[in-house]
């Protein structure tokens, strides 16, 4: 008989909702985000939207409780040393958020969620390893426990999707996930874009779509629910 999945969103639910789902999956998913400059084309929440989105619809397939985004990141665009955008971003120290991670992380494990999903829609460096370092670290000290911490382009092949800033990767997630918050039309016709002007790193956003942006959602489900589901016969 197929498992009836059970998943909701952590502050839209009632304590006796969230124990219901818990009690056969206890399972957290944390998005986290960035508030960032993405160019002229894309909202300022992109990585925050995307994350929440991944991380929602891999709940829907295989059970468990997501969490609010966390809107704080560190290694921003705003500090690239070749690029002039300090505007429009929100900006947070490496140590703070090793310390947000940690005590977030210990948080669930203490109301006893067993398997974690950490899922980073923002890729700056340190930033992204400073996640996985800290869920490293807990999942030695905690072997009860798992987090699980990626970001969407560590399970996808390179040539379906790789890390890249506001390029046609991320524009086409965010076409599928919010298009209302896209304007393509901002960005030149002709001409070359590039990360100095336009906050691009990566293959060219102007040919976006949602349908490739789907295209990448449904490869990143297929191996994030399937790395779920072994995860969930040793810790759940």
């Amino acid at each position: 008989m197929k498992e009836t999945i059970m998943w909701g969103a952590f502050e839209q639910m009632r304590p006796a909702q969230i124990e219901a789902i818990t009690a056969s999956f206890p399972i957290a998913y944390l998005p986290w985000g960035a508030l960032e400059y993405h160019g002229s084309h894309n909202p300022t929440g992109l990585d925050s939207i995307k994350a929440y989105g991944m991380a929602t619809d891999l709940a829907k397939r295989a059970g468990g409780v997501v969490f609010p985004v966390v809107h704080a990141a560190a290694n921003l665009i705003s500090s690239y040393p070749l690029c002039d955008f300090k505007q429009h971003s929100i900006e947070f120290s490496e140590e703070l958020i090793r310390m947000m991670c940690q005590e977030y992380l210990e948080q669930l494990i203490k109301q006893d969620y067993k398997l974690i999903v950490l899922l980073t829609g923002h890729a700056g460096e340190p930033h992204i390893d400073i996640l996985k370092e800290v869920a490293a670290e807990m999942n030695v000290t905690h072997p009860n426990f798992h987090v699980w911490a990626l970001a969407e382009f560590d399970i996808l092949p390179d040539e379906l999707l790789v890390a890249n800033h506001s390029a046609i990767g991320e524009t086409s997630l965010q076409l599928y996930f919010a298009p209302h918050t896209v304007a393509l039309d901002t960005l030149p016709l002709i001409g070359e874009i590039t990360l100095e002007e336009h906050a691009v790193s990566g293959a060219d956003p102007r040919p976006a779509t949602a349908a490739h942006g789907k295209k990448i959602l449904d490869a990143f489900l297929a191996k994030a629910t399937n790395k779920v589901e072994e995860l969930k016969k040793s810790f759940c």
